[in-house]
């Protein structure tokens, strides 16, 4: 090893902040760059946090502050600013409170941050010691401190005798004819201050899951491998054709401690970063590429967040290629792996597909980091899938379960992924592959990875969104009244109450007493407490259904199936505007609740409705044309009770709609529309 000529530690510092106090008293804010993540030097930042003064008017920046939070306020408040493209715990309440700043920026594009405005007047590097050609790698947080520390205007390498040093080597890349420098290297020649430590390396060891979560986590890794797994012709085989990002976190680690109990292997892994899981995978000898002489035929990492294990199995080990994050996560190179699939978790999902995996409520939480660059070389990857794995439901504080699985995100969230990038979202219930589904059809997948309590909530708010309507019922449809024109029939949700309200009230005074079968005012039909439990409360195209007719922005006709019993009997009626008698409107209600009854209730077996015997001649022949049985109420001679099975319906409406008039003429009915029943 050559000899280094060393500067102590306290003499250098001293000089640093000399250096940026005259920066400072020249006007200008100078940018001083801390490595983050697991390549975090104890002793600057103690340096900073003892005495902030010293950097009034500097801004500090740093990816991922794993600091402690107690040191960055007292920088803060001492005048020192803090910038981060990816938050970490030691700043996150600073961002919060918009003490701190924050860069949204995927990683692949933070590297050219450091082109411009950021710039760093002084960069630190927490270096592996020099190779015997005087070459020095930049430790655990390397791929993304290769750029910030080699635009620096003046550069301080930390090097610890600890610290691995990376393999420094040239691979060709024949998918791409590109040739790449892996190892992260820099001659310690080129750095302007040199200062020798023995420091202990910041380890992450992953705490035991919880047993409450275990169970959950296992199970979301098993759906991932099987999901893995189905992509090969034998969906049993063990060699799968993937090469895998595993980042860091209790998912990644149960995924790939699945792989290794199962003894399944995978081509390779090109990750932005990695801990034991990959240790464990590389051990158990489940990575088949890695001894040839290609690029692809390495262990593709930018930064390490593990264990000394981890550490010391990757010193100047020629199966892993350290490369700089604007490589790693090129979305460009990413898809030349066949078969890529990049496994990210989230905070939370939309039915839509849109991820949020950076901000809880309005709040920030985390950054992008490479999420959404690893999703869109996967998605681009032949045979590629862009994996996002999350449990259905959050244990809160209080002890209540929350929903990860939403309808849209809170405004303000930032969405790590839009829903312009199809995902497959991965939760302990199931797999959603959102991947050339329509809208509809994304929201029907995602309810089968919810929790089961939280599905039927879930597609009521959903059919609230334009284009959902049908969601977790039946789709929308237009339909031909008898004069030509067309109406929109479609499930009725909440945002409905207030045309239903108006509705009610142009139902002539005939046409209420027989639809309630009574006398009942306006103002009790109309009533928010009525309306509100009839549109919302109950809703659930489960237990009760109800659907509209609509014309010109109009509400036209109306028609609900509520369950009377545990034996799947449905009480359903009917009623449509005065004006619009005539059109056909009962035919088409009839038929919706007929589809939804045979493909949504919950076990359906009977429909059942009443009307009075001397009224309603057209509800009548309508419920004859469809074959529903008539009798006479034992408790009221004047009230005729119809049922019919749903079964029975099906095949009669098949006939109904096909023959409309040729079914009224058997009835007698002059015309196919109905009198309103009950609601």
């Amino acid at each position: 090893m050559p000899q280094i000529s060393a500067t102590p530690l306290q003499t250098a510092l001293e000089l640093v902040g000399r250096r940026l106090a005259q920066h400072v008293a020249e006007g200008a804010r100078p940018v001083c760059y801390l490595p983050g993540n697991a390549g975090r030097i104890d002793a600057v930042e103690r340096w900073i946090f003892e005495q902030p003064q010293r950097l009034c008017g500097v801004d500090v920046f740093q990816v991922l502050a794993l600091g402690p939070a107690a040191g960055w306020r007292r920088a803060v408040m001492a005048g020192v600013g803090i910038v981060t493209p990816f938050i970490g715990p030691g700043v996150r309440e600073l961002v919060n409170a918009g003490l701190a700043r924050n860069i949204r920026c995927n990683l692949s594009q933070v590297p050219k941050l450091f082109d411009g405005r950021w710039r760093p007047q002084i960069a630190f590097a927490h270096t592996s010691p020099p190779d015997h050609a005087g070459r020095v790698t930049l430790g655990l947080n390397a791929g993304i401190d290769f750029a910030p520390v080699r635009q620096a205007v003046f550069k301080v390498a930390i090097v610890n005798a600890r610290m691995p040093r990376w393999h420094i080597a040239t691979h060709d890349d024949p998918a791409t004819g590109q040739r790449i420098d892996s190892g992260c290297a820099m001659n310690l020649a080129d750095f302007d201050l040199v200062v020798e430590i023995d420091e202990p390396l910041f380890e992450h060891q992953m705490a035991p899951v919880s047993p409450e979560h275990e169970g959950q986590t296992r199970a979301i890794a098993h759906q991932i491998v099987q999901l893995l797994r189905g992509a090969t012709p034998d969906p049993g085989s063990t060699v799968l054709p993937h090469t895998i990002q595993l980042g860091i976190g209790k998912i990644p680690n149960a995924v790939a401690n699945e792989l290794v109990n199962h003894g399944v292997s995978v081509r390779g892994v090109w990750s932005e970063l990695f801990s034991d899981g990959v240790l464990a995978l590389y051990r158990a000898g489940l990575i088949r590429d890695t001894k040839g002489p290609a690029l692809r035929e390495r262990i593709v990492v930018g930064f390490v967040l593990g264990s000394q294990a981890l550490y010391q199995t990757m010193h100047e080990n020629p199966e892993f290629a350290v490369l700089p994050q604007e490589i790693v996560n090129d979305p460009a190179l990413i898809k030349h792996n066949p078969s890529m699939a990049s496994i990210n978790s989230a905070l939370a999902v939309s039915l839509s597909g849109e991820v949020c995996a950076a901000t809880i409520a309005k709040r920030y939480y985390s950054d992008v980091g490479g999420q959404f660059d690893f999703a869109l070389g996967a998605s681009w990857a032949q045979d590629g899938m862009a994996i996002i794995a999350l449990p259905s439901v959050l244990l809160r504080g209080d002890g209540a379960l929350q929903s990860k699985i939403v309808v849209a995100h809170p405004e303000g969230a930032h969405h790590t992924i839009g829903a312009d990038l199809p995902v497959v979202v991965v939760t302990e219930q199931g797999i959603a592959d959102l991947r050339h589904l329509h809208d509809p059809e994304r929201v029907h997948a995602m309810l089968g990875v919810a929790h089961p309590n939280w599905r039927t909530l879930l597609a009521k708010e959903a059919r609230a969104l334009p284009s959902m309507q049908g969601v977790g019922a039946i789709p929308a449809q237009l339909i031909e009244l008898q004069d030509g024109r067309h109406a929109l029939l479609r499930p009725a949700t909440r945002d409905d109450i207030a045309a239903i309200g108006a509705y009610i009230a142009l139902l002539s005074n005939d046409d209420r007493r027989t639809r309630y079968m009574g006398t009942i005012s306006v103002a009790q039909l109309t009533s928010t407490e009525r309306l509100s439990r009839l549109y919302h409360d109950t809703l659930d195209y489960r237990q009760h259904a109800a659907f509209i007719a609509e014309l010109d922005n109009e509400i036209i006709g109306v028609a609900h199936a509520f369950r009377l019993n545990d034996a799947g009997t449905f009480e359903v009626s009917f009623s449509r505007r005065s004006d619009f008698r005539g059109q056909g409107i009962g035919r088409h209600l009839m038929q919706m609740l007929i589809d939804w009854g045979a493909t949504c209730a919950m076990g359906a077996q009977d429909f059942y409705a009443t009307t009075y015997r001397t009224e309603n001649p057209r509800m009548r022949a309508l419920f004859d044309r469809f074959g529903f049985v008539a009798k006479t109420d034992p408790d009221d001679p004047q009230v005729v009770i119809y049922t019919a099975s749903v079964a029975d319906l099906v095949h009669a409406g098949e006939r109904v709609m096909a023959r409309p008039h040729a079914a009224a003429a058997a009835t007698g009915a002059s015309a196919p529309a109905p009198v309103p029943a009950l609601q």
